[in-house]
């Protein structure tokens, strides 16, 4: 069944169906009503790509991130998230969600446009995470509509979704001087990442204002068993303080699981605490105090954002930063007695 059978059935012409299933104006409501009632008994669904063709549109959004640090865009239990999110509003759009991700293993290896942008097969794109400024500007200077996600360049005007990432550290430190916290030290995990260079600012930033000594320790992405190991240094060496504050979930659990092979009893001798929220946090022992992020949320708006850039008139480039909340859960008490 095409159209062309359904305008023969509904004894219209081919035009005359076609505005009628788009909801032309310019088409009686006797006639629409016949050939909507002709398409619903004959099972006429009409054509995805002649659709699109008619409107000039793909009817597909892409999405463009990089792999790195050998892990999947997929499995990343943040991504992930940001995903659901994601493929929840285009499909509530009917449109496609088309994923592209570059295999850039190395900083600073060549990366090419991937080829739905290219070819022009999205009618409007987010760009997630990390990613090299050149590409960025690569990308945008073909013009289709696009909103990066979770990362941030003052040298390239856009349209950005980011989390509060200060303001998350701002909470947290303010939650830790409040039950007698006075030393603290942020770990590091992804030196050179924007988000997670803006978590240490506000980690910096709030123990100024609450008073708190403050320290910065680094550590490895990967493997596990490293970052384990570097804690476990860290926490056996003198002046321990009371409380680590870490740039993401799944170092904090690494965290956790370095202060109970050094011997540590979290909260009591140590305090632990994450930031976004993953699955696994509730399920640490003890739990994570973590920040929660909206991860889906966060893809649903960007969804969202791609859309209103697909129509007149333009919005003018901005950042939009998701609040995060405080979750409060076992691994962080009243500050030791040292």
């Amino acid at each position: 069944m095409n159209i062309y059978d359904l305008a023969r059935e509904a004894g219209v012409s081919i035009a005359t169906a076609s505005k009628a299933l788009n909801g032309r104006r310019d088409v009686n409501e006797q006639t629409r009503a016949k050939v909507l009632e002709v398409a619903k008994r004959l099972g006429y669904h009409p054509s995805h790509l002649a659709r699109g063709l008619a409107r000039r549109r793909t009817e597909n959004i892409g999405l463009v991130a990089l792999r790195r640090y050998h892990t999947s865009f997929f499995t990343n239990p943040f991504y992930s998230r940001v995903l659901e999110g994601m493929e929840l509003e285009v499909a509530s759009r009917g449109y496609n969600l088309l994923v592209s991700i570059l295999p850039a293993e190395e900083p600073g290896a060549p990366l090419q446009l991937p080829k739905l942008v290219r070819e022009k097969n999205a009618d409007g794109l987010v760009l997630v995470g990390e990613m090299p400024e050149d590409l960025l500007k690569e990308v945008f200077e073909r013009r289709i509509p696009g909103v990066v996600v979770d990362f941030f360049s003052p040298k390239l005007p856009a349209h950005y979704v980011l989390t509060d990432n200060r303001g998350g550290m701002r909470l947290l430190v303010r939650h830790l001087a409040s039950q007698g916290h006075r030393s603290a030290a942020f770990v590091q995990s992804g030196a050179g990442d924007w988000s997670f260079s803006e978590r240490q600012a506000g980690f910096e930033a709030a123990c100024a204002e609450f008073s708190v000594k403050g320290a910065v320790w680094q550590a490895p992405r990967e493997p596990r068993q490293a970052i384990v190991d570097g804690l476990r240094a860290r926490l056996a060496a003198p002046g321990r303080p009371g409380a680590i504050l870490v740039a993401n979930d799944f170092h904090a659990l690494a965290a956790l699981q370095a202060a109970a092979e050094e011997g540590l009893s979290v909260p009591k001798d140590l305090s632990i605490a994450g930031f976004d929220d993953i699955d696994e946090a509730m399920h640490a022992g003890p739990g994570l105090t973590t920040l929660r992020v909206d991860k889906q949320g966060m893809g649903m708006r960007a969804i969202q954002h791609v859309f209103r850039l697909m129509e007149p008139p333009l919005e003018p480039a901005g950042r939009l930063e998701l609040p995060v909340e405080l979750i409060v859960r076992g691994s962080t008490g009243p500050a030791p007695r040292l």
